[in-house]
């Protein structure tokens, strides 16, 4: 079950990663069954595994240590690494002639939110695969720790995300956070400091889906719900207006959202930009979202400063610190007075970020995107983004035509493996100065955004 963010909860805990190989060997066995039935993925292609392969026989054999870096363009990812470890390295290595010593696995570091809409199990099943948990939107000390111990004395690797949460593109790789480089650095000074000779190396690791052809029926279907939903009614859809007919409705949804917070928000949402309709759409919708998420802030009494991400992430976590609170001792002993003002306050934390939501969404949706290359696999991408959209606006109504994502068909995923950055090769570099180990921590966190988008495969179709 869910947990009910519009009343206030006990503070959160942390669930430290008790891997069980037990139930790890059941997820493994039902991972390619999950990956065709729960994924639809029927064709799975696998590139540059022979690297991987190699970096496990130095792991498994004392010489090195490492991180891997993925893509998340899809919550679905997580068991295209369990694939990529259970299954494409093993068989790489038998064709190698290389003899593991035994099936590799990784730990890996998940939101902790993941479980406020997945349900409470999330909360002893990724511990029991090795995950850790961590708030993003703060300085979380303990999970950075048990991240330093996993990958210098875990008898795993560990597994990242340096794009921090899915970006809905396969074929576009999202902004970077610096986290990985920086604790792949501070990895291995732990490793010097304890006098051992392993190299560390950050692996990344390329994950992208591509729909097929028989996809163009539902991506036009879709297109004409929404507009049908927004009240616009058009023609049939046909190959040379498909493009066209899906910039007006991003470029009207867009201007009928502006126009809304800037009517009813406007205090709130005002910026010294000025946007005109005729701006380019990508433009609009980057000043939609610092609108959206200026509603939010002011709420909360937050400054707007960073990247929309970095916004959204220190409102989910002002937001979690009015719902889960660490000030009461027990919340059963609240008198009823105490408890409703408790609640209002956790039911008026929720719909200020019921704001940052739909900013988070809104983000990712591109003009440019889709025109580049309009194939079957970037038309839904796009749709999908903007389905998410309506889906947060909409999910109060019971009857919504948003509440269930469209099927689009069946997907092939392609899974690529970059050739290891050495962290060590940089290290002396790193502690020469402080300003050195800044320029050379935003040098390997470059150097990991290019080996991702050197990776990526534009779709065929």
């Amino acid at each position: 079950m869910a947990v009910d963010l519009t009343r206030v909860q006990p503070p959160l805990k942390v669930y430290p990663p008790k891997p069980n190989q037990f139930l790890l060997k059941l997820i493994r066995l039902v991972t390619p069954f999950w990956l065709r039935g729960q994924c639809g993925i029927k064709q799975i292609e696998t590139r540059y595994i022979d690297r991987l392969v190699e970096a496990t026989k130095k792991f498994q054999d004392g010489k090195s240590r490492y991180l891997l870096a993925f893509r998340h363009p899809t919550t679905d990812d997580p068991f295209a690494m369990l694939y990529l470890l259970a299954y494409a390295v093993p068989e790489q290595a038998r064709e190698m002639g290389i003899k593991l010593t035994k099936t590799p696995h990784s730990s890996f570091v998940y939101d902790r939110g993941i479980s406020f809409w997945a349900g409470e199990y999330i909360n002893w099943l990724f511990p029991a695969l090795g995950g850790i948990s961590i708030f993003r939107g703060k300085l979380d000390r303990a999970a950075l720790n048990l991240m330093r111990k996993q990958i210098t004395n875990g008898k795993e690797p560990l597994s990242m995300a340096p794009e921090g949460g899915t970006n809905g593109k396969s074929e576009l790789v999202a902004e970077l956070e610096p986290g990985i480089a920086q604790i792949g650095f501070w990895a291995a000074e732990d490793l010097q400091k304890e006098g051992r000779t392993e190299e560390m190396l950050i692996i990344p690791v390329g994950i992208q889906y591509e729909y097929s052809a028989k996809a163009w029926g539902a991506i036009d279907q879709t297109i004409i719900t929404i507009e049908k939903e927004c009240g616009i009614t058009k023609p049939e859809i046909t190959p040379n207006t498909r493009y066209q007919r899906l910039y007006d409705l991003g470029s009207y949804l867009v201007q009928w959202v502006s126009d809304y917070y800037k009517t009813f928000y406007s205090s709130y949402a005002s910026t010294d930009t000025k946007i005109t309709d005729t701006d380019d759409l990508a433009t609009r919708v980057q000043d939609l979202a610092d609108r959206i998420l200026r509603v939010a802030e002011m709420n909360f009494g937050i400054k707007s400063k960073g990247t929309a991400i970095d916004r959204c992430r220190r409102l989910e976590q002002a937001g979690w610190d009015r719902i889960f609170r660490n000030d009461i001792k027990d919340i059963a002993q609240l008198s009823q007075v105490e408890r409703n003002f408790a609640d209002q306050l956790a039911l008026e934390a929720n719909y200020s970020n019921w704001h940052m939501k739909i900013a988070e969404s809104i983000i990712g949706v591109t003009s440019d995107y889709v025109r580049q290359h309009p194939s079957p696999s970037r038309y839904v991408e796009v749709l999908k983004l903007m389905w998410s959209v309506l889906q947060r606006v909409t999910e109060r109504d019971q009857e919504s035509v948003f509440k269930e994502t469209p099927s689009f068909g069946d997907r092939k995923v392609i899974i690529s493996v970059a050739e290891p950055l050495s962290v060590s090769d940089r290290l002396p570099e790193y502690q020469s100065s402080r300003t050195a180990a800044k320029e050379c921590t935003r040098k390997l966190t470059e150097e990991i955004s290019n080996s991702l988008n050197n990776l990526i495969v534009r779709s065929t179709l």
